[in-house]
């Protein structure tokens, strides 16, 4: 399935893809929103920006025209623990992806006039984020799971510190970190790995080395019920709980992820069966998972009307006492099990889902499961394993809630009663 090879202390992973006529590459840097200082709070995210703004080869408008304009597309995303620069493309334009995205991560241009324009967009981009109820109480939610400390903070940073950073801050930032031991290539499609490490290694080598250590204290555990109301005139209440949950290194991850898929990861899961199919308390719900190298949450979102919020948090707690106290059917555990390795199964045999699996799972765990080995692992799982796991993930003495919406001002004191009785 993949290759891995160290080039100059650079990883690469190359999975070759017979028969496409597409290919995917990808730039992923193990350093993220986690590693900064309190100063410096969206620093990774704000470098982020600055390299779609001129290489010392490529201006701007070429970096997306030399892309986009032979059928390409190219993006990039900071989280808490990676930052990556990928594209999708033709695999006869190789050549000029690679060049480009490698001259954008190594070679950026970084002017006053890029850092002040970028500042300002970014400062809207904050803005948007915090005006949309859906993104704004997810942010809440991660701020109780992760109290005090970088998980739990915005990977954007703050007004304040974005205001603050300059150019000698990035510049220092991306010397820090930039590095060949900080970087894994990722690459997918029909190129055989020989002729593309020929390709690639002479501007790897020409990257300087030597990766600064990085520094960030693990979570303490999560104690207490925790709960946040922010009230806001909107149509719609917007709900969000969660748990402290399994880390990407956990031994019984797969089965954490199996509890997704019961409880809430499609519409055939029990949550969207019972809050919307039944009782039709509102459009959507569902589960998510937060993975990292040393924490995780176990996360429950919905949008419904206010005056809902109280009896849909009920049933929801009925579901995941459920799941703690009775054992699942074999019948709906093979119905998750198929719906996960089929998922799986899809992103696999996409170029661009398999270099993203690669580099990420590579990144969190230093090591890649081929499918085979993780089917053999789902299908050992029992109804005995799920219930398990749930019980250790799902304890309501701690657990986090965020709620917004037009709520009186004892709402948060509604919510405390209906979790604890």
């Amino acid at each position: 399935m993949y290759q891995i090879n160290k080039v100059s202390g650079l990883t690469t992973i190359v999975s070759s893809f017979k028969g496409v006529e597409t290919a995917s590459l990808g730039f992923f840097l193990d350093v993220g929103s986690r590693f900064e200082t309190k100063e410096s709070k969206g620093i990774a995210h704000f470098l982020e920006h600055l390299l779609f703004k001129g290489s010392g080869k490529y201006s701007y408008k070429k970096i997306k025209q030399e892309i986009e304009g032979r059928g390409g597309a190219l993006n990039a995303f900071t989280s808490h623990e990676i930052t990556a620069y990928y594209a999708y493309f033709l695999k006869k334009n190789f050549d000029k992806t690679f060049d480009i995205l490698f001259d954008m991560v190594c070679n950026p241009l970084l002017r006053d006039s890029d850092i002040e324009k970028e500042r300002t967009v970014i400062l809207e981009e904050i803005k948007m984020y915090n005006d949309l109820p859906s993104s704004r109480v997810q942010s809440l939610l991660e701020s109780l799971i992760w109290p005090k400390h970088p998980l739990g903070e915005e990977v954007l940073g703050n007004p304040e510190t974005v205001a603050s950073i300059g150019r000698g801050d990035l510049k220092k930032f991306k010397e820090r970190y930039y590095s060949p031991e900080n970087i894994v290539f990722s690459f997918c499609g029909d190129i055989e790995r020989d002729d593309l490490l020929e390709r690639i290694t002479g501007p790897i080598r020409s990257i300087p080395s030597g990766a600064a250590a990085k520094k960030s204290l693990s979570p303490k555990s999560l104690q207490g019920l925790n709960i946040t109301v922010e009230s806001k005139k909107l149509e719609q209440a917007y709900l969000c709980l969660g748990f402290r949950s399994l880390s990407y290194q956990s031994e019984f991850l797969l089965c954490g992820e199996l509890v997704n898929v019961l409880l809430g990861a499609n519409m055939s899961s029990r949550l969207f069966e019972e809050v919307r199919e039944k009782r039709g308390l509102c459009y959507d719900i569902s589960t998510d998972v937060r993975k990292y190298k040393d924490s995780g949450a176990f996360v429950v979102s919905l949008g419904l009307d206010k005056a809902k919020v109280l009896i849909a948090l009920k049933a929801i707690l009925e579901q995941l006492n459920k799941i703690r106290n009775i054992p699942v059917s074999k019948s709906e555990l093979s119905r998750a099990k198929d719906f996960f390795l089929g998922q799986l199964a899809m992103l696999l045999e996409r170029p661009q889902g398999r270099m993203f699996y690669l580099a990420e799972n590579y990144l969190a765990q230093k090591k890649v499961k081929q499918y085979r080995q993780i089917q053999e692992e789902i299908n050992r799982i029992t109804p005995q394993d799920i219930q398990k796991i749930a019980a250790l993930i799902i304890d309501q003495k701690n657990m986090a809630l965020a709620c917004i919406g037009d709520f009186d001002f004892n709402f948060k004191d509604k919510i405390y009663k209906t979790i604890v009785g």
